[in-house]
């Protein structure tokens, strides 16, 4: 998973004042000055030089919680960097409240951020056990909050956008060592904590490489139908064809099936794949109405896709085929992809811009592309009756529709003042659970698919 990020600036603070949110310290890290990140409002991990950092004093029995917020390649691309920041920030400050309430509590010693999405906790565990208690067990507590995390993050955020990350941790004690330099001896505790959890993660990796490999190898996906209606009399327009791994597995949901494949360079096996699932066995329903389905713009360029049977195959598979391209995309070169587009178009193919309004370069993609539809993102969507700022970006795009000949859907409907709203705003077609959940056909009869993803 990539850590890789655009970093808050950074500000020099004495330690043990107002502005150290740590907590208790080693006393004599009181009279350094260290650098804090100004995303977290915690202080950087300072003993990364040995030579520099002051002597600490000693502690008989650390305990280090070392926990790593992991995240797919291309996490920031399609969510932007801010918005990872608030997640750094949301976990920052609930591990601040989890371990002031927690066991440990009268044995805590300082609250580290790594500067690579990752949090140490220190403790000054007790040589002897205390009596008449029972007293809590380090990986005890490290699972706690590495499992409040991960609530506080699919509460803040969502589960989609939570199934494109990890949290992972790890925990080790170390025994004093009166022969090393007690900076020495807690780096060298801290880089180990480090190790564990970045095993942890390649071995992660190399388990979801595998199960992709045999997902595309045995050709595991599962196609779902969503019908796409129109808003005001509730007449199905078309549907949105989407994709499924192996129902039960790690790879069941989109967000992650697409996340690892892009990230170990195979997301062209993977599409190539869903569109032979999608077109295999169409349904009669869906054959009858257009069918949206959903293509990277890497896809697009590939010898694979336009080549030309292929094009011919998807034409006698459907007659009405609209071919999505996600906003937030970054299509590059707009030229170029235009001769693409128009390829696609001269195979009776018609192009939709996905997820519009939810992106960086919305307006210039829409402007350059001219495509036949445009869709609202879902966060858009979301509660809009009570959102005037919304409504007018929603009212944006549908005026910019009409200038150009492109029909508006929008997506993530879920309940029916947000449909009253969107009829109000004049908007013709929707999609969304209110008005029909993903729907997977098959030998067994009809299977409804509880994410709209």
């Amino acid at each position: 998973m990539s850590s890789k990020r655009r970093t808050g600036s950074i500000r020099i603070v004495p330690i043990g004042t107002p502005a150290d949110p740590a907590g208790k310290s080693v006393e004599r890290l009181r009279q350094e000055r260290l650098v804090y990140d100004d995303v977290t409002g915690l202080p950087l991990h300072p003993f990364d030089d040995p030579e520099r950092s002051t002597m600490l004093d000693r502690i008989e029995k650390l305990g280090v919680i070392y926990l790593q917020i992991g995240k797919f390649f291309g996490f920031e691309e399609l969510y932007g960097w801010e918005l990872y920041d608030r997640i750094l920030l949301t976990v920052a400050d609930g591990l601040r409240g989890d371990i002031a309430a927690g066991k440990l509590a009268p044995y805590f010693v300082s609250l580290r951020y790594s500067g690579s999405d990752g949090f140490y906790i220190l403790f000054d565990l007790p040589s002897v056990l205390p009596r008449g208690r029972a007293f809590p067990s380090l990986e005890e507590v490290s699972l706690d909050l590495q499992m409040s995390a991960i609530r506080r993050l699919r509460h803040a955020f969502g589960g989609t956008m939570v199934d494109l990350m990890s949290v992972h941790v790890s925990n080790l004690t170390a025994d004093d060592n009166p022969r090393a330099r007690p900076s020495r001896h807690l780096i060298r505790t801290l880089a180990e904590a480090v190790k564990i959890v970045s095993q942890r993660q390649t071995r992660e990796k190399l388990d979801l490489c595998a199960q992709l490999k045999g997902v595309i190898g045995r050709r595991r996906l599962t196609a779902a139908f969503q019908p796409v209606r129109h808003l005001p009399d509730g007449k199905i327009h078309g549907y949105e064809a989407l994709i499924r791994g192996p129902y039960g597995t790690s790879l069941e949901r989109p967000s992650v099936l697409f996340a690892v494949a892009h990230e170990n360079e195979m997301g062209v096996e993977l599409e190539t794949l869903c569109l032979e699932t999608i077109f295999k066995s169409l349904p009669r329903a869906v054959s009858s109405g257009r069918l949206f389905v959903n293509a990277s713009s890497q896809l697009l360029r590939h010898p694979i896709f336009l080549d030309e049977r292929n094009l011919k195959a998807i034409n006698r598979s459907h007659t009405d085929v609209v071919v999505e391209i996600s906003e937030k995309e970054m299509v590059g070169d707009y030229s170029s992809f235009a001769e693409i587009v128009r390829r696609i178009r001269g195979s009776h193919l018609q192009i939709a811009i996905d997820d519009a309004g939810s992106g960086y370069s919305g307006l210039e993609t829409i402007l350059n592309l001219r495509p036949d539809y445009i869709k609202v993102a879902d966060s858009l969507v979301r509660n809009l009756e009570g959102d005037p700022i919304k409504r007018e970006i929603i009212a944006s795009l549908a005026a910019i529709g009409n200038r150009i000949g492109a029909i508006v859907v929008a997506e993530g409907i879920e309940r029916e003042e947000e449909r009253n709203a969107l009829v109000d705003l004049g908007i013709p077609y929707g999609q969304g659970f209110l008005l029909g959940r993903p729907t997977v056909h098959g030998k067994g009869g009809r299977r409804r698919v509880e994410t709209s993803h």
